[in-house]
């Protein structure tokens, strides 16, 4: 049985449920303000973080900018040094093949162990054409200056290549995680959708629980109170049949009544007769002139 509009409306309607209604809304209300408040600190730190993290990109972007134009500054210098030394070389008519060609390459080969940590090695032939070399000539004097002004520039463009390789690299971790933080965004937006989904559910289910719950107490209230309509009503007919037999055991008392007053008064009459019939033997038997005794048994006779 479904609660009726009225007995909802006494149910929902009195101050009760008014003011839990009111109480319920304002927390309700009060929930959703701090649930803002919270979303908006998150959205604004997240935007704030975001933006902190795109402007570091952009100074790592601008910084690749300059260590590329640095690069190809050096490369203007490197390639100016290379053209010099041709030109040393033409100058003082060295051959690719002379010794003294040959004893320069030597030269830079030891200067780039020396200066850098070369892995390569010098051969016992090597060492030994070095330690007997004796003083440079002029064309190794000028093109030994020149390898270490091209060796400073090398240096120079390998370091911020290095460092464009290395920032390059910040940029695409940094794209990545982003993805992986997307992603996972995307992932947690739709569980809290999904949870979101779950809980109006289970309001939902307590609700009509809820409503259930007061059907099935309003239908019980009725029931009893149906069944005391019943209670009363059978009362009433047994305090009707109670008055019924009441008047009948009345009626049948006052016949009883009736009837030991007619034997009362039938009874009260036979003793009169009685009487008259001993009064009137009396005067037989003194006329006849009868003895006592027989006076006695005809008594007796006749009250039989």
């Amino acid at each position: 049985m479904k609660i009726s509009n009225e007995r909802k409306n006494i149910f929902f309607g009195s101050d009760f449920f008014r003011n839990q209604d009111m109480d319920a809304k304002e927390k309700i209300a009060s929930k959703k303000q701090q649930r803002f408040k919270e979303a908006m600190h998150v959205v604004t730190s997240a935007r704030n973080g975001e933006k902190k993290i795109d402007d570091s990109l952009d100074d790592i972007r601008g910084q690749i900018k300059q260590y590329q134009k640095d690069n190809d500054e050096a490369n203007k210098f490197l390639t100016d040094i290379n053209n010099q030394m041709s030109e040393v070389k033409d100058y003082y008519q060295v051959e690719d093949d002379s010794q003294e060609q040959k004893d320069l390459e030597l030269l830079q080969k030891q200067y780039d162990m020396m200066k850098h940590g070369s892995m390569e090695t010098l051969t016992e032939e090597e060492q030994e054409r070095l330690d007997n070399m004796g003083e440079l000539t002029e064309y190794q004097k000028r093109s030994m200056e020149l390898y270490g002004q091209a060796d400073y520039w090398k240096t120079q463009m390998q370091d911020n290549q290095d460092k464009i390789s290395q920032s390059t690299g910040v940029i695409r971790n940094v794209r990545v995680e982003r993805l992986k933080s997307q992603a996972m965004a995307e992932a947690q937006r739709a569980k809290e959708e999904i949870m979101d989904a779950a809980s109006q559910e289970a309001i939902g289910m307590l609700v009509d629980d809820a409503k259930q719950q007061i059907d099935d107490k309003a239908e019980e209230v009725q029931e009893a109170a149906k069944e005391r309509q019943e209670e009363q009503k059978e009362e009433e007919k047994r305090v009707e049949a109670a008055k019924e037999n009441k008047s009948e055991v009345e009626v049948a008392v006052e016949k009883n009544r009736e009837k030991i007053a007619d034997m009362t008064k039938q009874f009260t009459d036979s003793e009169d007769i009685t009487r008259d019939m001993d009064s009137e033997i009396k005067k037989v038997l003194e006329q006849e002139k009868l003895l006592e005794e027989d006076l006695k048994g005809l008594t007796v006779n006749a009250k039989i």
